[in-house]
């Protein structure tokens, strides 16, 4: 009979421990997935957030470029300014129309040659 008293007592110590060992690891598991799901969510708005950077980005581009080439000059520092957001465009590894674009800025007279 004592036998068995010890033999019941060790499984139940044994099945308590699991127990908790089991609900420990399972919180654990329950964190790192909503961890993970935050990450990916963080992740979603900044891939989002830059898009929409880029976006702004080529159109204050083309922006610029049209209005260059509508005024049919461009001064040393409009040509700076260009080039420093045409760099940036093609940094991001873009291509395209930008850069016949860009080369028509370039062929423009530096003053306004019609005064």
């Amino acid at each position: 009979m004592e036998v068995a008293l010890s033999i019941l007592s060790v499984l139940g110590i044994n099945g308590i421990l699991l127990f908790f060992i089991k609900r420990f690891f399972d919180k654990k598991d329950g964190e790192a997935k909503e961890e993970k799901a935050d990450r990916d969510a963080l992740i979603k708005e900044v891939r989002t957030g830059l898009g929409t950077i880029r976006l702004l980005a080529y159109a204050r581009l083309s922006e610029e470029i049209e209005r260059l080439l509508n005024k049919g000059y461009a001064t040393p520092s409009e040509r700076r300014i260009l080039e420093e957001m045409f760099l940036n465009y093609k940094a991001h590894g873009w291509n395209g129309d930008m850069d016949s674009r860009i080369e028509k800025v370039h062929s423009l007279p530096t003053k306004d040659l019609k005064h």
